[in-house]
């Protein structure tokens, strides 16, 4: 017996974008790359003040390398957090609008968002561009910085693409997925809950 389909066509499964096989690999990489990063901080700050204070030998280059691991961390989540809209919003106009206000006001919040990402993203890969070519590396340890610049220019353009789906699905010229419910990625709650937790660590 086949499965119950939705009014406008294909099956919910077949609608979602967060069904393919594509999106499913990039987001477990970044998830997994946001994890590894963010222990990769912890461990080392850990590290590096048992030795200082214990054995007065703090760890070489600490501070660069949690410097670009943070970096790493924050625009490696950047496409996860502006993918699933779980930015931190002010709801001052939620449920002062009627519905169409409130699609207005989503259309206006979604094309500065896509502005802003691809204003940021432009940036940080003119940036790094010109920081390969004037061969700029860190003090302690020369790591290069113009490759830490593409990297986060390329994940601000990867939100900006996260952005424009949205953007074209709200528009409604793409299908939107169908939810039962208000689902969570229960990978990325834990993510922001270790950040948490480890920040203020």
């Amino acid at each position: 017996m086949s499965p119950a389909r939705p009014e406008g066509g294909l099956p919910g499964p077949e609608r979602s974008i967060d069904k393919g096989a594509a999106v499913s690999i990039a987001n477990k990489a970044l998830v997994f790359l946001c994890v590894v990063s963010l222990s990769f901080i912890m461990g080392l700050t850990f590290c590096d003040v048992f030795m200082r204070y214990w054995f007065a030998r703090p760890i070489t280059g600490s501070a660069e390398m949690i410097s670009f691991a943070i970096a790493i961390v924050v625009f490696s989540s950047f496409p996860l957090v502006t993918a699933t809209e779980q930015h931190i919003t002010v709801s001052i106009l939620h449920g002062r609008l009627g519905a169409k206000g409130a699609w207005v006001q989503r259309l206006v919040i979604l094309l500065i968002s896509l502005l802003c990402c691809a204003t940021i993203g432009r940036q940080l890969l003119l940036s790094g561009h010109m920081l390969l070519q004037d061969k700029q590396y860190t003090m302690v340890l020369h790591l290069p910085q113009g490759y830490l610049s593409y990297f986060m220019g390329t994940l601000s353009c990867v939100a900006a693409l996260a952005v424009l789906f949205l953007l074209v699905q709200h528009l409604g010229l793409l299908p939107t997925p169908v939810q039962e419910g208000v689902q969570h990625d229960s990978r990325l709650d834990w993510f922001c809950h270790c950040a948490s937790v480890g920040f203020l660590w």
